[in-house]
């Protein structure tokens, strides 16, 4: 009897240890999981009007990004694991826009597709025109949509709270942004403006009412953008944009930007493409006034640069069938000095 009592206890004493071991090893295997609530803080873009915004938490720990999308522009409940983390995040309704990089904090970007500077008006498919002196070799892209992003740094998720930092990189760097922490497991990201906007503005334009279509281009912009530090690409892109006219006097348009590049000496040259209502077309490049360098450089705002150009003369298209008129296939290439 005494010898199945120690074998009673020893089979109890074992599966005590066996039961101790395997709780051991689900805690130390547990997810720890949170529920972290994003929110987005807009007075730093208060005129922004994106339909839904995301965000990726890149792991310090294990290198992977967790991405989460809202459908608005408030933010949300998500769920994360406890842990340390970079996030980048931006609108998530943009149509033009291809990314690169995304698995990667340091390298994820945004470009668009190669384009045709006939685009606005031909389609991608356009044909042939020429480029203002110099730009020859320069990729025709699409123009950006419109973006807001921000991103935040030194991410701590513990199971009391959150601690992180949200500036843009170049304040980070400097190391005088402030830590934010709470202990209601609320990061709040603050997006700005992450592409620019272009307007311009063609004054004084003869011969306006015989216009059919018109579109024209920017050179030496940027055309690709890394979110982490905001970092603009150094190859110079020219962009299509379309052009609108009041059919009076004056052409304006609106585009989007990355910008262009600081450390680029590049000019920023405009050409116009004209399709007249008798089907002739022109090319208005080279001219002195479509060289507006000086205007992009010297913006009062860079991301909101207005450039104006003032005296266009178009054709006055030929009536009765008198006189010359080009074949229009061709395009007749323009390059005399607007008269200011």
């Amino acid at each position: 009897m005494r010898r199945m009592t120690k074998i009673i206890a020893a089979i109890a004493l074992c599966f005590a240890a066996l039961t101790s071991c395997r709780h051991k090893e689900l805690c130390l295997h547990h997810p720890h999981t949170v529920t972290l609530r994003v929110e987005f803080d807009w007075r730093d873009a208060p005129e922004a009007d994106p339909r839904g915004m995301c965000v990726s938490f890149y792991s310090m720990e294990t290198g992977g990004r967790h991405r989460f999308d809202f459908s608005n522009t408030k933010g949300g409940e998500i769920q994360l694991r406890v842990g340390r983390y970079r996030a980048i995040c931006h609108n998530n309704d943009t149509e033009s826009m291809l990314f690169y990089n995304a698995d990667d904090f340091e390298t994820y970007g945004t470009y668009t597709r190669e384009s045709n500077v006939l685009e606005p008006i031909f389609g991608n498919g356009a044909n042939y025109a020429p480029k203002a002196e110099g730009t020859e070799e320069e990729r025709a892209v699409l123009t950006p949509d419109m973006m807001w992003g921000c991103c935040a740094f030194d991410i701590e998720v513990t199971d009391d709270g959150v601690e992180y930092v949200c500036v843009p990189y170049s304040e980070y760097v400097s190391r005088s942004a402030p830590m934010m922490s709470n202990q209601e497991h609320t990061i709040t990201l603050y997006p700005h403006e992450l592409t620019c906007i272009y307007t311009y503005e063609v004054r004084n334009v003869k011969n306006l009412k015989h216009l059919s279509q018109m579109c024209g281009t920017l050179s030496g912009m940027s055309g690709m953008l890394t979110f982490f530090n905001e970092k603009l690409h150094e190859e110079c892109v020219t962009l299509p944009f379309e052009s609108f006219s009041d059919g009076v006097s004056t052409v304006t348009g609106k585009f989007y930007t990355f910008g262009h590049h600081q450390d680029n000496d590049e000019p920023h040259k405009m050409t116009f493409y004209v399709v007249m209502d008798d089907g002739a077309k022109y090319c208005y490049k080279d001219m002195e006034a479509l060289d507006v360098t000086k205007q992009v450089h010297e913006a009062p705002n860079p991301r909101r640069v207005h450039i104006i150009i003032d005296g266009l003369e178009l054709p006055q298209p030929i009536e009765n069938g008198h006189g010359f008129r080009p074949v229009v296939d061709d395009w007749v290439v323009e390059e005399h000095d607007i008269i200011l």
